[in-house]
């Protein structure tokens, strides 16, 4: 499909958010697209290992943090307000001698708040932090691939009602895969909700997935890694031909998670339109397979994507990313051409994420042998090719 047709579709994708919740927010959503046609390793520490006495220099407080990289395996780093971290060889540890001075000779180093993926090659290295301490960094080996958010600009937060991922999957050929009996694949809208209350306040990650297992396809909504919340699962075959269920490319759609108050509690709605799959189209109608409800009165929710720490030790990203088909495993594609994108609801119009990723942290599942080349903010096209970790827009 062109690029110019998956435009369309997108705008097509968009009119089907028409069904929300609060029927304000159904206006807003209608009038806004009538005017808009145009695996995951972790081997995790949070905090260093060895912290000196404070002294005068931009290294007078730092920590000190052994990190091993094997073949393939790339460190990331959230680098947060105040923080110099410099990676280093054995010979530049050596070379530095410790603080207060700051060392002259390093692999990589950044004092600009953000995320960072650094691909040094294999080796021992040492993570030097000097100043804010408070580091967040992993092993990666592999991870889901596609587009995801950390922060908005000024390495600030970005909250919404609701977030929508476009797909269009024009082939998808899977070499081998794990976390199933059967191969397969999913595609994941992953989020945190914040619900505030008095003076309370809970973090919840939901997803909101395209599961494809043994050419079989259905949309499967989670919350907190191990909360089932419901699926539209069904399969129908009429003497042995498969007339319901089956995955076919290409296959296009959209994956949207929204959040309202009610007079019950906090409501957390999964959905999913389907616009295309194989040589039938549909008319576009989002689906709400599945809604959780928080009884929780009076409260405030709201998705929030954040580059702070959330309850599962990474950035609280929002994502859109391909990985393998459940329980922690990985899929490697032999073949594969998918385009994607990720939207937000601010207010007034859906509006791509301004800085973007090429891959996802929140979820144990990964992809391997994808390479993610970027159209536009917030959208990209996912092929065959090594795991590139890197930023897409911004």
């Amino acid at each position: 499909m062109k690029l110019g047709d998956v435009a369309l579709v997108l705008i097509v994708a968009l009119i089907a958010i028409v069904m929300l919740t609060s029927p304000a927010f159904n206006d807003l959503v209608m009038t806004s697209i009538k005017g808009a046609i145009n695996y995951l390793i972790g081997n995790a520490t949070v905090m260093p290992t060895l912290i000196t006495g404070s002294v005068s220099g931009p290294c007078g407080s730092w920590g000190l943090i052994n990190v091993n990289l094997t073949n393939d395996e790339s460190l990331f780093l959230e680098v947060v307000n105040g923080s110099y971290v410099y990676l280093l060889s054995g010979y530049q540890l050596r070379g530095w001698g410790g603080g207060p001075r700051a060392p002259s000779n390093y692999t990589w180093f950044s004092s600009v708040p953000g995320i960072y993926v650094v691909n040094p090659g294999p080796g021992n290295y040492s993570l030097l932090v000097c100043g804010n301490t408070g580091v967040i960094y992993r092993v990666l080996n592999y991870t889901a691939m596609g587009v995801a958010a950390y922060y908005g600009p000024g390495y600030g937060n970005i909250t919404t009602d609701a977030v929508l991922g476009f797909f269009n999957i024009t082939s998808a050929n899977i070499e081998n895969s794990t976390g199933a009996a059967a191969p397969g694949f999913s595609l994941q809208l992953n989020a945190y909700v914040i619900i505030e209350y008095g003076d309370g306040e809970e973090i919840h990650w939901v997803q909101d997935a395209l599961v494809i297992i043994d050419d079989q396809y259905w949309f499967q909504g989670e919350m907190d890694v191990v909360n089932y919340i419901g699926s539209s699962r069904n399969f129908i075959y009429e003497q042995g031909k498969c007339v319901l269920g089956c995955f076919e490319t290409p296959m296009s759609g959209v994956l949207v998670i929204a959040v309202n108050s009610t007079g019950y509690g906090v409501v957390i709605n999964f959905g999913y339109a389907l616009l295309r799959l194989g040589n039938e189209t549909f008319s576009p109608r989002v689906n709400w397979f599945a809604h959780e409800l928080i009884p929780i009165l009076n409260a405030t929710a709201y998705i929030m994507t954040s580059p702070a720490e959330g309850p599962y030790g990474w950035p609280m990203d929002t994502e859109l990313v391909i990985g393998g088909p459940g329980n922690g495993g990985g899929v490697k594609f032999r073949e594969l051409d998918a385009y994607l994108s990720l939207l937000y609801w601010n207010g007034t119009s859906w509006a791509p994420y301004p800085i973007t990723y090429t891959f996802g942290v929140s979820t144990g599942e990964y992809a391997v042998n994808v390479y993610v080349l970027p159209i536009s903010p917030a959208t990209a096209e996912l092929v065959t090719g090594h795991n590139d970790y890197q930023q897409l827009s911004g």
